[in-house]
């Protein structure tokens, strides 16, 4: 599973003197008293951090990458404000001139993580927590755009990419011919090329608008809390690697670790479509594809060094390979 995954880049670790150089442009007047290290994020560091004379907690974050992460997530936070539940920045560095990475500081949310519910709850507090996340998801969803791609300053859709059928096929192979191929072994990787072939069509069949994809919409980076009539989102994390693209990317991840026809699934997707988003006949099919780029170049990336990350996206990939169908 996805939370024992090492990381490839090991996170950022601060001490006391540095936490309290950072905090100090946005509260000149406040010491941090305590923090300590959050969350099991494999990109980004977190701290959670309390401030003198307050009872309410911080989260400081470093972002990996350069300054156009932070920007990203700033401008995705004003965009979704109201409709979807996110934690909000407080403060943002992103010049680099404190620490060699941009940093913020956001309000601290309340709840415990999708994935623990998954993990340890009852089938009714499963299922409750998956229609909650299938209901943000939608509202996620709704932000649609003109065109695919990767986002520049103002998210504007900069990098125009289609995933169609020929551009799939030709991303698979080449994943194929590295360490994907590499770590999956001959049997396998013929395989994965024999079923791409027979479904990568399916692409070309969905004309849908790109819309706002969080791109790691998972258990570990959504917070729910339980109410008397069930599971509700308090919010949403880590949008770093949102871009626009195909929804059904999104609904693949969600549904990486699910079997067919789980009572998650089919709360999730119910819950999904009851808030206003249409899937198309072949949802399930184009899920598992979508998904399949991401998987294939995740274990692209792996290396000896990450054996359970390694280990873990072959079983996906094989899984996916051995038990998808076509409506």
């Amino acid at each position: 599973m996805k939370d024992s995954w090492e990381r490839i880049e090991q996170p950022s670790s601060l001490n006391a003197k540095q936490i309290n150089e950072l905090v100090k442009p946005a509260f000149p007047n406040k010491r941090v008293v305590y923090f300590e290290r959050i969350g099991v994020g494999l990109s980004n560091s977190n701290y959670k951090i309390y401030l003198d004379g307050s009872t309410e907690p911080l989260v400081l974050r470093l972002y990996r990458g350069d300054k156009g992460v932070a920007d990203k997530e700033i401008d995705i936070a004003r965009l979704v404000d109201g409709r979807v539940p996110i934690a909000n920045f407080i403060f943002a560095d992103t010049s680099c001139s404190l620490i060699d990475k941009p940093w913020s500081i956001l309000e601290w949310k309340e709840g415990v993580l999708l994935w623990d519910v998954i993990k340890t709850g009852s089938l009714q507090d499963i299922t409750s927590a998956a229609a909650a996340a299938g209901k943000v998801l939608a509202n996620i969803h709704a932000f649609t755009f003109t065109d695919s791609g990767f986002f520049g300053e103002n998210l504007k859709v900069r990098d125009h990419l289609n995933m169609n059928g020929e551009r799939f096929l030709s991303y698979i192979d080449e994943c194929l011919h590295a360490n994907c191929g590499l770590w999956l072994g001959e049997e396998y990787t013929r395989k994965v090329w024999s079923f791409c072939q027979t479904c990568s069509s399916l692409l070309n069949e969905n004309v849908e608008p790109p819309v706002l994809l969080h791109s790691d919409y998972n258990g570990l980076n959504i917070l729910v809390q339980q109410k008397a009539k069930g599971f509700s989102v308090s919010a949403v994390l880590d949008w770093e690697d949102a871009f626009s693209w195909s929804r059904y990317a999104d609904i693949g991840g969600m549904l990486r670790y699910e079997e067919a026809g789980s009572a998650y699934e089919t709360h999730f997707i119910q819950a999904y479509k009851e808030a206003g988003a249409a899937l198309n006949d072949n949802w399930k099919i184009l899920s598992k594809l979508e998904d399949l780029v991401a998987l294939c170049d995740m274990l692209n990336n792996s290396t000896p060094n990450t054996p359970k990350r390694m280990n873990d996206l072959k079983t996906l990939i094989v899984r996916t390979v051995l038990t998808s169908t076509i409506v």
